[in-house]
């Protein structure tokens, strides 16, 4: 369900403008093997911009998210765990539509670089 706001448009009529949801949760990811210099791109600060591809529940329609993913400890070693938990922040319109306890999704960066599954959902 689309939550939104209704706008009187001088007139009579009127539109639903439909807001961006924040949405996180943390989720135990997989990433595939390196390929070139796949390592480096995980390499470093502690978040990371990703993109997430999830799968609609109703329909089975995939669409791609842009997420922050922090390390859920403190430890900066991306590529050498695995698998590794996530905190995953995203925007969206409806996101838990695609990303419930459960649910698969696959992780991108430049190139599809694992697979994850939503463990829990963090209120915000």
């Amino acid at each position: 369900m689309n939550i939104g706001r209704i706008l009187q448009v001088s007139g009579a009529s009127t539109r639903v403008v439909h807001e961006m949801k924040r949405y996180r949760f943390q989720a135990l990811v997989s990433l595939g093997p390196p390929r070139g210099g796949g390592a480096a791109e995980l390499a470093g600060d502690q978040t990371k911009r990703l993109v997430l591809r999830g799968q609609r529940h109703e329909t089975g329609t995939s669409k791609f998210f842009c997420a922050l993913a922090t390390r859920y400890r403190e430890d900066s070693r991306w590529q050498e765990d695995d698998p590794v938990i996530l905190t995953i922040a995203l925007v969206g319109d409806e996101p838990r539509e695609y990303f419930e306890v459960g649910d698969s999704f696959t992780v991108w960066l430049g190139r599809e670089l694992g697979h994850g599954i939503v463990t829990r959902r963090l209120f915000i």
